[in-house]
């Protein structure tokens, strides 16, 4: 039976947007808000919003109170309160209206939502490159110099790989670094991949592939490792056949915005339109398809050469000494059976020879006693 692999890579399947991971941004407002304002607040997220994995919802709390406005610690009167919610719905970040007014406060108090310094770095590196490693440094500078060897050295470990995957990709792993004193500029990033918004001692590593995809689970302190990383990026470049734990293929994306400068930048890395309606349905097809287990916090399997990757062999000894062989009782045999069996030639031979001589005596028995009769009617 012909096998064919799958045209898509793990990495491939990390672009497609199927439209069933949004995110869901609450702007609440009350009637203190001006009406200037609130149309402030719907044009910038007509324009930040449109191409991004993020819902707009615009609520006034003067018509009624909303079930997600009770996750905010405080609301200011008169000043507008934001909520993102994850896709599932089961967890929620607080976004806040600029304190220090900018010259337009309702666009920066939008866009901090799909954008920010380290989002842009890492949209324009995940295109070309085969995955990206984003490092957050802890506050112990130790443990941080020990995890970024370990970052650096998982790249080195899986760049000669590259010419021999399935779909080769010239652009090797990279590594965005989050500094210390910028992790509050990127709480949402942060918050949305499962890492620690705010600073604390050890640091933290995460793979991010396609268009801002999580593969695996985030690392922190003495888990990011050599062996954990090098894993994570071996998977990346997988053919998504029917036996890949589909896991891989559903990690979480940040929130951000893919417009046509990042899709005609996609469209040439990978060959193929990641946002054609064909494309999508296939891609959606290969998830539903394969196995699918829930992410427990630990990677898929702790050896490098044996990923999950659908398929591997493995040999069963079994130690049995000769005299425990010698030892062991026989079981008991059923007696067989009598089966009559055919003759063979040389005694058919034998059979028809006998039957043609008792023919010929018969016949000319038959003969003789004729000629008798005749004579004797003659006289």
């Amino acid at each position: 039976m012909a096998g064919h692999a799958c045209r898509y890579t793990v990495r491939d399947v990390g672009f497609a947007d199927l439209g069933n991971e949004r995110y869901t941004f609450f702007c609440f407002i009350d009637d203190q808000v001006s009406g200037a304002q609130v149309d402030r607040l719907g044009q910038a997220a007509s324009v930040l919003f449109g191409d991004a994995n993020v819902r707009f919802q615009l609520v006034n709390l003067a018509k009624g109170d909303h079930p997600q406005a009770k996750r905010l610690a405080k609301r200011t009167p008169g000043v507008p309160a934001g909520l993102l919610l994850s896709p599932a719905g089961e967890l929620a970040w607080p976004v806040n209206f600029p304190a220090v007014k900018p010259d337009n406060p309702e666009w920066s108090f939008l866009s901090s939502v799909v954008s920010s310094p380290t989002r842009d770095v890492l949209i324009k590196k995940l295109i070309p490159a085969y995955a990206v490693i984003l490092f957050v440094e802890g506050t112990d500078a130790a443990q941080t110099r020990r995890a970024r060897a370990a970052v650096d050295d998982a790249i080195k470990a899986i760049t000669p790989l590259l010419p021999q995957m399935p779909k080769p990709v010239e652009h090797p792993p990279e590594v965005v670094v989050v500094p210390v004193k910028r992790i509050a500029g990127e709480s949402v990033l942060l918050w949305s991949l499962g890492l620690d918004a705010g600073p604390v001692p050890e640091p933290q590593a995460v793979v991010l592939m396609g268009r801002g995809r999580r593969v695996g689970q985030p690392l922190r302190g003495g888990l990011v490792t050599r062996s954990e990383l090098q894993e994570a990026l071996a998977v990346v470049g997988q053919d998504c056949e029917c036996g890949l734990d589909r896991v891989w293929m559903q990690g979480e994306r940040f929130p951000l915005s893919w417009g046509r400068a990042e899709r005609t930048a996609a469209y040439a890395a990978l060959g193929f339109d990641p946002d054609n309606p064909q494309v999508k349905g296939e891609i959606s097809r290969i998830i539903s398809r394969g196995p699918n287990s829930q992410p427990n916090g630990a990677a898929a399997s702790s050896h490098f050469d044996q990923l999950s990757l659908g398929y591997s062999e493995e040999l069963i000894e079994f130690n049995i000494e000769p005299e425990e062989l010698l030892e062991a009782d026989p079981e008991p045999v059923a007696e067989a059976k009598p089966v009559e069996s055919e003759p063979e030639p040389a005694a058919l031979g034998q059979v028809n020879t006998v039957w043609w001589t008792l023919g010929i005596i018969a016949v000319a028995t038959l003969v003789g006693g004729g000629l008798l009769l005749l004579r004797r009617s003659g006289n």
